[in-house]
């Protein structure tokens, strides 16, 4: 999923996870034994891995900057290293403060440290009494990128098309894990999301605070979800905002299907259209292109676009506009504009036939390095099977959503203390979990999911379209989330929505 966010196991079969307890004098948090591996007994926490030592260092404003060493492999805590960056905000009074907030922007693969750099305002509501953290996490940005050789820096695109071409398009679409392999070696198999939670909690221990605060956007969701199950104890707070249905993602209930086929992406992005054009028909000719001229219906017209981008061979180009396009609300009047240019008033839709070249979407190399050593992939000839079905039940989104993470397939590294559930551990205060009304990324269908899977949980639902409200602002969200953060055990009533802020509202007059 995207930036949203969120592998074949060692054996051919798969294995739910279990739970391993070490009972130590100095016993910390334990998470599942990697997936086909039951025998697996590896510490998974971060038991004897020292604290490293922070030196912090002014670097622009009140921000302040480290590089600090955290263990490779968790089961070898006191191994070989690696750097990872990081970037804070001091709390403004110091003598109020009451912890740390670590923020993550999502991807997989968004650096944290520029990301705060840009964002830090949207955590104005508590920086009086909250330092503001962000890290790039291992094999993303400062922290020991992930190394892909020609690939590096650019977004991998899988070749061609299944329908097309399976046997070329699935070389292609495995070449990027082979690069991965190649160039960043023992490095890959460890850049997982339970790592990513163990080198978070390693860094609070290291800050001195008994207890941390996480805000996770879209796929740091994921992140924020394994930490409060890998260490609950230790969790003081949890926002989710534009959440990843937490057992989807994972998918050991459903491996043979991909992640955005067990998300229901292809049906959420169909509903939000049919939302937009609603909208649309409101607004009138006046505000809405599809709606113009007067009596013209949106919904025909974008039947047509749709119709002539498949017998054109271009509906993975359409979808992926269409989709960029719902992740904001600011963007839909631009988007209907372009629709309308594909279909004049007075076209009829024509049928829409099976376009051979539907592709897969691009991504960076950090995010396939997280995702796939993240969740459970199923094989090509699976993916490959469930495609004419896909396209059928939904002719635009369909193709792209299951062929989203194709990269993924056959991927040659896998982290065994990879964490895939259960979601559920105690936690001290009920979680924040924020989703748009029409979310074409994490659709609120995911967010209720996670609501009802983690121990405890409000959601709190932002009426508009966007993905996070970082792409749907809402002061409304903003200000309970803060109020949120500074008293855990008072979250926002549930059922509570919150409106968009004026400028993120579709067809705005």
């Amino acid at each position: 999923m995207l930036y949203t966010l969120k592998v074949l196991t060692r054996r051919s079969h798969l294995l739910v996870a279990t739970l391993v307890v070490l009972l130590t004098a100095c016993a910390g948090p334990t998470a599942p034994t990697g997936p086909g591996d039951a025998s697996a007994s590896a510490p998974l926490g971060t038991d004897g891995a020292k604290a490293p030592r922070i030196d912090w260092r002014p670097c622009g404003g009140a921000f302040q900057c480290a590089t600090v060493p955290v263990p490779l492999d968790y089961r070898n805590p006191t191994g070989p290293t690696i750097p990872l960056g990081m970037v804070r905000l001091p709390a403004l009074d110091p003598a109020a403060r009451i912890g740390t907030l670590a923020v993550n922007y999502g991807g997989p693969g968004t650096p944290g440290v520029s990301s705060l750099r840009r964002l830090a305002s949207r955590f104005d509501g508590v920086r009086a009494r909250m330092d503001v953290l962000a890290v790039d996490p291992r094999g993303v940005g400062q922290s020991s990128p992930v190394r892909c050789g020609g690939l590096d820096g650019q977004p991998v695109h899988p070749a061609g098309s299944p329908l097309a071409d399976p046997a070329g398009f699935w070389t292609s679409a495995r070449a990027a894990g082979q690069a991965c392999s190649a160039a960043s070696g023992e490095l890959l198999r460890h850049l997982s999301t339970a790592n990513a939670a163990r080198d978070l909690d390693l860094i609070r221990q290291s800050l001195g605070d008994p207890e941390i605060s996480v805000y996770g956007y879209s796929y740091g969701t994921v992140l924020g979800a394994t930490y409060a199950n890998l260490f609950p104890d230790h969790l003081r707070a949890l926002v989710v905002d534009g959440t990843l249905d937490l057992a989807a993602n994972a998918g050991t209930a459903d491996p043979g299907r991909p992640v955005d086929v067990r998300a229901g992406v292809a049906a959420a992005r169909e509903g939000s259209v049919q939302a937009f054009l609603a909208d649309c028909g409101a607004a009138g000719p006046g505000r809405c292109a599809l709606a113009a001229p007067p009596g013209a219906d949106p919904r025909a017209r974008v039947d047509a676009a749709v119709a002539g981008a498949t017998r054109a061979g271009a509906s993975a180009d359409l979808a992926d506009r269409v989709a960029t396009a719902l992740e904001s609300g600011g963007r839909l009047a631009s988007l209907a504009r372009s629709l309308a240019a594909r279909a004049p008033a007075g076209v009829p839709p024509g049928p829409v036939v099976p376009d051979p070249a539907a592709g897969a979407p691009a991504h960076s190399t950090a995010f396939l390095a997280v995702q796939c050593t993240d969740v459970v992939t199923p094989t090509a000839d699976q993916v490959t099977a469930l495609l004419p079905g896909e396209q059928a039940a939904h002719p635009l989104f369909g193709v792209p959503a299951a062929l989203n993470t194709a990269a993924c397939v056959d991927w040659p590294a896998v982290d065994p203390d990879r964490y895939l559930g259960p979601w559920n551990a105690p936690l001290r205060a009920p979680a924040l979990v924020i989703n748009a009304r029409e979310d074409p990324d994490t659709p609120l269908a995911n967010a209720r999911a996670t609501a009802s899977q983690l121990a405890a949980a409000r959601l709190l639902v932002v009426d508009g379209f966007g993905h996070t409200t970082l792409d749907l602002p809402s002061h409304c969200a903003q200000d309970a989330a803060a109020a949120y953060l500074l008293d855990p055990n008072r979250p926002p009533a549930e059922g509570t929505v919150c409106p968009p802020d004026p400028g993120a509202v579709a067809f705005a007059g």
